[in-house]
């Protein structure tokens, strides 16, 4: 490219006022949208938990508030009675937005193939500010809202995860990126943006104690501040942020989404509804059958590496349901503050994001297979792939495991906690696992499929995997409550075994071109912060 195509290259990312419209789309305009969405997420990350605890305080003890704001007294926060309370509210809320967010998330997307990411995007976002905007209500005091927390709570929720949540908005990004960049250039670019997720995440309970320490002592304003960085993303949305997707680009496949005319919408029956359900529950988890046993292409023996991988990775998400609850657990044994407990997450999330913009990067180019290097064959990778994961879910059982085994103390725990973080390879290589297996089996032409039945194996675990905690918390927390972390390291060993019955041989090389992991996972959300929330 000479110079003057460069310039014209430059030119409309520098328009002039009347051709706003003409601004060409490119990733790095999401960039603060990335940052402050993940920064008004982890802003408000500690104080839902207070109020969650302040909600089942009052549901058990009933103390009066105090300077109008509702105040979690010691005494009620460390009773056994309200730790279960406060895990089976965050529980509940969590699991009815999951439902929403994995059955929404599909519609949305498919809208934004027909009338671009940018009005979903904004959709989504007004889901999520209508969530900050219920916290705000269901935290002042004398009011009917206030009365009704823990039921207001619960109309925030089923409204965020009707506007498809975080995952809507992982795709959302995901696929704006997709359509502004060319194939076989997206690998640097999602895990920069994923990246990025965490430094946001982290830097919003930095800013949170920032603006506690300088301008208000009440924890719920920082839900204000929350609302208003959300404000400025819709705004910077409309004003300032292109269309990724050209009109001319702009199709949808109807072909497959049930319609209902009001003429049959007078005709709905009972075995009507039942059969709607059915054909429902059936595409919800028909991809599921990916994990089949299979037959190898050339060969009459089964494989069943997929089915394996499969498992593995359904455990795992379910897994990592802890971090919900984990929260609970440090503000019960160690007392922490709402300042206390955000400092806390900034750290974990550091530690994420350094793990997974550094430490795995480093790791893969120095130790994968390069394709043409002597020995290099497709079962040479799926044997690093198979490692890489394996090492990274032993290490994070093992951090669950000391946990429950060693005395409470908030130090070690936080560099428990940290060693936890510094796994978080093992998700994006298990996916990359996955793919070089159904290569491996002659059927990669199935790829997408596989990353759609991953997707709804993470939209199922995120549905049951609060629940499984809550349960265990609020049966234990009065005479163990580190059994949440006894069943984390157990289901984790359960995924290291799985993965061990992957076979990586199979005779001669095979001739393969090797892909990123990234790359062709595509957005396989390697860390969903929600996870960690």
């Amino acid at each position: 490219m000479n110079s003057s195509e460069a310039a014209l290259e430059v030119i409309p990312l520098i328009p002039r006022p009347h051709q706003r419209r003409q601004w060409k789309a490119n990733p790095y305009w999401l960039i603060p949208v990335i940052m402050l969405a993940s920064m008004a997420r982890g802003l408000t990350m500690a104080p839902r938990i207070q109020v969650y605890t302040d909600i089942a305080c009052r549901a058990i003890e009933e103390p009066f508030p105090s300077s109008g704001t509702l105040e979690t007294f010691t005494d009620c926060s460390s009773s056994p009675a309200v730790q279960s309370r406060a895990a089976a509210i965050q529980a509940s809320i969590t699991t009815v937005m999951s439902i929403l967010s994995a059955t929404t998330t599909g519609p949305w997307s498919r809208l934004g193939d027909s009338v671009g990411r940018k009005p979903i995007l904004f959709a989504n976002l007004v889901g999520a500010m209508s969530l900050e905007l219920v916290f705000l209500l269901a935290t002042a005091p004398n009011t009917i809202f206030y009365d009704y927390a823990e039921q207001v709570l619960m109309l925030g929720f089923i409204i965020d995860g009707l506007s498809g949540g975080l995952s809507a908005f992982n795709g959302l990004f995901h696929a704006y990126i997709s359509d502004c960049t060319e194939h076989g250039s997206r690998s640097k670019i999602f895990s920069t943006i994923q990246g990025l997720v965490f430094i946001g995440l982290a830097a919003g309970p930095s800013f949170g104690g920032i603006i506690m320490t300088l301008f208000t002592n009440n924890t719920y304003d920082l839900f204000y501040v929350s609302v208003l960085l959300l404000a400025a993303i819709q705004c910077y949305l409309i004003f300032f942020c292109p269309e990724s997707l050209q009109k001319n680009d702009q199709t949808v496949d109807d072909t497959h989404i049930p319609t209902l005319s009001p003429s049959s919408l007078k005709r709905l029956t009972l075995p009507s509804i039942k059969s709607y359900l059915t054909k429902f529950i059936k595409t919800l988890l028909s991809p599921i059958s990916m994990f089949a046993p299979r037959t190898r292409v050339g060969r009459a023996s089964r494989d069943y590496n997929l089915t394996f991988v499969g498992l593995s990775l359904f455990l795992y998400l379910i897994s990592i349901g802890v971090y919900q609850i984990k929260y609970l657990y440090a503000k019960h044994i160690y007392s922490w503050s709402s300042s206390d407990l955000g400092f806390y997450m900034s750290f974990l999330w550091v530690s994420r994001a350094i793990n997974l913009l550094v430490i795995i990067p480093v790791i893969v180019a120095y130790f994968k297979p390069k394709a043409g290097s002597e020995g290099f064959s497709i079962y040479s990778e799926m044997h690093f792939d198979k490692r890489l994961a394996q090492c990274s879910f032993a290490v994070d059982g093992l951090a669950d495991g000391l946990v429950a085994i060693t005395p409470a103390s908030a130090p070690l725990f936080t560099v428990l906690s940290c060693l936890n973080s510094f796994t978080s390879g093992g998700n994006p290589a298990a996916h990359s696992l996955g793919a070089v297996c159904l290569h491996a089996s002659g059927h990669s032409s199935e790829s997408g499929a596989l990353f759609g039945a991953m997707a709804v194996l993470s939209a199922i675990a995120h549905t049951i995997s609060p629940t499984i905690y809550a349960v265990t918390y609020g049966s234990t927390v009065a005479y163990f409550p580190k059994a949440i972390f006894c069943l984390a390291a157990a289901i984790l060993a359960t995924v290291v075994f799985l993965l061990s019955l992957v076979r990586t041989t199979g005779g001669t090389a095979v001739p393969y071109t090797t892909v990123s992991s990234s790359e062709e996972a595509g957005p396989s959300n390697s860390e969903d912060p929600r996870d960690l929330s």
